[in-house]
């Protein structure tokens, strides 16, 4: 535990800004946090070094501006001041309460405050953009793994994430409530990721991170000309090399498990993108207890931090997404009548009231529509719950039962109304599935231009 007098120490003993460069002509504003957690220092090092390359004159900012953020100003304060306490945070994970509704944790908490102020500033940077705004929330993880990006399955963000040769990770906000990212695109309308560049102690991690911005501000038409990194690099040599050769791997996040109890530790050979069974592989152990894999897959961000608290994540399954679908995907979720079809032709789905880009969906109506279609047609699930995992045959036949199911509530309340008389008001039970931001407001400019 952090010494209790930490709770005394000003918010304010780092600047919140790294730096500011720009604006230079109008164009992108890109936002950089690095810090969130105090014990992941290598983002700040690597906004600095970039910033450094705009200042010195040897990469100039064509257009646009940079802006470079510290997150827990708090816990790095600890961290700077006593290393050994490796203060990841104080009270509460920042990186959980970005939630638009606000503070989710009592207000004397130190990472309350921090948000506020955080939140605050984003707000300020954000309403003086004078073109598109992005975010890049810059981390470490605890074990060896490769590099990647993870993002809304925003067909924008996708644009942006693309020019980075890192495996993209889709799904995470779906599992963990209250990220940065999160908040960033729903409050300001940030095309938003997080870059995950290596372990914590690697010093290779910075170089990682200053690689991936001098990419992405390349990609944006903020900078021009050959890039180098301070070490004289190749940024796409540096980034790819950190991929370990999934720099064109896209993967869903298909469950994640939450440390349940102390002492809390890894398996010896429970490494980042190891193939796990469901049920059969044993990931960690808590309290003296085995704890197995929910699902099959590869095993993700496998959590082995100095000091892991109760709550904190202890690991996640990923599965590989096809090419094919995400193009698939892309397609189908730019058509209007796909949207517009969906809650009047499928069973067990509907309209959520008077949001238009909000369906409801009954689990025991809906046999096809299960998370993964709605991922493939530009859905996030709002509210949802999980299944347990089930074998491919049990899987088919899960579906048959529905399918039935589905077909014998529909002759049962057609004489009735039909589903509108089955389900006519929303139930604790319903998912709640939502277009992605992003997705609608590019549509809706595209509608626009269409018209003039």
């Amino acid at each position: 535990m952090i010494a209790a007098d930490t709770k005394g120490l000003h918010p304010h003993g780092l600047p919140r800004r790294i730096d500011d460069t720009g604006p230079a002509e109008a164009g992108p504003t890109l936002i950089v946090v690095g810090g969130l957690h105090a014990n992941e220092p290598a983002g700040i090092e690597a906004a600095q070094r970039v910033h450094g390359m705009l200042r010195g004159g040897g990469l100039p900012l064509r257009r646009g501006r940079l802006v470079s953020l510290r997150g827990n100003l708090t816990a790095l304060s600890v961290e700077a001041a006593e290393p050994w306490l490796r203060a990841r945070y104080i009270d509460h994970d920042l990186n959980r309460m970005f939630r638009s509704s606000g503070a989710t944790v009592p207000g004397d908490s130190v990472e309350h405050g921090e948000r506020q102020r955080l939140a605050q500033e984003l707000h300020d940077i954000t309403g003086q953009a004078r073109g598109q705004p992005y975010l890049l929330d810059l981390h470490t993880v605890s074990s060896d793994s490769p590099a990647f990006i993870a993002l809304e399955d925003a067909l924008p963000t996708r644009r942006f994430a693309a020019a980075i040769p890192l495996p993209k990770m889709l799904g995470l906000e779906e599992e963990l409530d209250g990220l940065l990212i999160d908040y960033a695109t729903h409050a300001f309308g940030c095309v938003s990721c997080i870059v995950e560049a290596g372990r914590h102690d690697d010093p290779r991690s910075a170089d990682v991170h200053e690689a991936v911005l001098l990419l992405a501000l390349s990609h944006l038409g903020m900078v021009a000309g050959p890039l180098r990194t301070s070490k004289g690099e190749a940024p796409r040599s540096v980034v790819s090399q950190a991929a370990a050769g999934r720099e064109r791997d896209f993967y869903d996040v298909r469950e994640r498990v939450a440390i349940g109890g102390a002492p809390f530790a890894m398996q010896p050979g429970a490494s980042a993108f190891r193939r796990v069974v469901a049920e059969r592989t044993v990931v960690a152990s808590e309290d003296g207890r085995p704890v197995m894999a929910p699902a099959s897959g590869l095993l993700f961000l496998p959590n082995r931090q100095k000091s892991p608290r109760v709550g904190d994540d202890a690991f996640f399954v990923i599965a590989r997404v096809g090419r094919i679908w995400l193009a698939l995907s892309a397609w189908l979720r730019q058509r209007g009548w796909v949207h517009r079809w969906l809650p009047k032709l499928l069973p067990g789905v509907r309209a959520r009231g008077k949001e238009s880009d909000t369906i409801l969906v009954a689990p025991e109506y809906a046999a096809l529509l299960r998370r993964e279609v709605l991922h493939l047609l530009g859905y996030r699930l709002v509210r949802w719950s999980h299944t347990p995992h089930m074998s491919w045959p049990r899987r088919l036949a899960g579906i048959a039962v529905a399918l039935v199911r589905s077909i014998a509530g529909i002759v049962r309340f057609a004489p009735r109304g039909g589903e509108r008389a089955a389900l006519p008001v929303e139930r604790e039970t319903d998912w709640i599935a939502r277009r992605h931001a992003l997705d609608v407001r590019q549509r809706s400019r595209q509608d626009t231009e269409n018209q003039a």
